[in-house]
């Protein structure tokens, strides 16, 4: 089929807006790489000529609807951490061919003092023996001298995949992980290896980060920093991936041993931890209610003694983590310590 380039009418205000794309059926890489830079050269405008992007970001889409809400995350941040998206839906059993789409996207500024900002993203339907070889079929659109972040949404990478070789950090997400018996410890055994060949930003552990600061600030107060020591009993309630590795985080930097460790199911993250200083008992917890978009942190004491804290939680918790976890694409070592010692939780 020959291909088409079309200019878009804009969207709804706030989101992004689709200027131009190109579609076309039965592609060559060469043909694709030359449609980037020419749905620029139509746009209108001298702004959309110049690349603002920060970084490559190559998402591997299974089709499902998790796939699907991790894309149009991508596209959501593109204002702030704008980047040419590459969404590759690998099907080998189908007909030998590359299907493509490419689009260009404007977004506004969060503030009237700034200006728009271009980004591109591209689909390509990945058919036969090619989608065995992702590698190389990426390797042409990726911007030099820039970070290349790899995602497979709703997957745990296998660390020999040749894909992986292009990434300047992966995400992943742990509460995506099964809780099969063996599979959990295996997944996290697999993402310590990931860990060892260069950064791995673990989007579960970015939504968790609320639950962990307001935990660590209930222990601020020099009253209540004594209990650190005198944790009896430490108790964790959430879906398997969550309270996992928060689990693991309470035994790595509390020193806790199996025993004084409880995990249970629940919808939603609770943290509870049990405590004694010099014959003063305290209870610190971190909660969510159902239905609330907040976190609560309390502390009490046996001597009466009490305060509370909460921090909100926003509205679309996959774009939040992402924005959070490209704008840091470092190695979390505290991660890798809780993720440790969640396989071992796990075994």
């Amino acid at each position: 089929m020959a291909d088409a380039l079309t200019t878009l009418a804009p969207s709804a205000p706030g989101e992004p807006t689709a200027v131009q794309t190109w579609t076309n059926e039965h592609s060559s890489l060469n043909e694709v790489l030359t449609a980037l830079p020419e749905l620029r050269r139509r746009a209108a405008g001298r702004e959309a000529g110049t690349r603002t992007a920060v970084m490559t970001v190559v998402m591997v889409s299974d089709g499902s609807d998790e796939a699907e809400a991790a894309a149009t995350s991508v596209r959501s941040i593109g204002a702030h951490h704008p980047c040419r998206a590459i969404i590759l839906r690998p099907d080998p059993d189908s007909t030998p061919a590359i299907d493509a789409k490419a689009c260009l996207w404007r977004a506004e500024p969060p503030s009237s003092a700034g200006h728009p900002v271009f980004f591109e993203e591209l689909h390509m339907r990945i058919g036969g023996q090619a989608a065995a070889h992702l590698a190389s079929i990426v390797g042409p659109f990726v911007l030099a001298d820039l970070p290349v972040v790899i995602w497979l949404p709703g997957q745990v990478p296998d660390p020999a995949d040749p894909l992986l070789r292009l990434a300047s950090t992966v995400v992943v997400d742990t509460r995506t992980v099964s809780d099969l018996p063996g599979s959990l410890g295996h997944s996290y055994r697999t993402l310590l290896e990931l860990a060892n060949h260069g950064p791995v930003v673990d989007l579960s552990w970015v939504r968790l980060q609320p639950w962990r600061e307001l935990l660590a600030g209930l222990f601020e107060p020099e009253h209540n920093r004594r209990f650190l020591s005198g944790v009896r009993l430490a108790t964790v309630e959430g879906k398997p991936g969550p309270r996992h590795i928060l689990g693991g985080w309470l035994m790595a930097q509390l020193d806790l041993r199996a025993r004084e460790l409880v995990l249970r199911d629940a919808k939603h993250v609770d943290i509870r931890l049990d405590t004694v200083s010099d014959g003063e008992e305290g209870t610190f917890q971190v909660s969510r209610d159902e239905g609330a978009r907040a976190v609560w942190a309390k502390a009490s004491f046996s001597s009466g003694l009490s305060h509370s804290q909460a921090l909100p939680l926003p509205n679309d918790s996959l774009t939040s983590a992402l924005a959070a976890a490209v704008s840091n694409l470092q190695a979390d070592r505290v991660w890798e310590h809780a993720l440790s010692s969640a396989a071992a939780l796990a075994a």
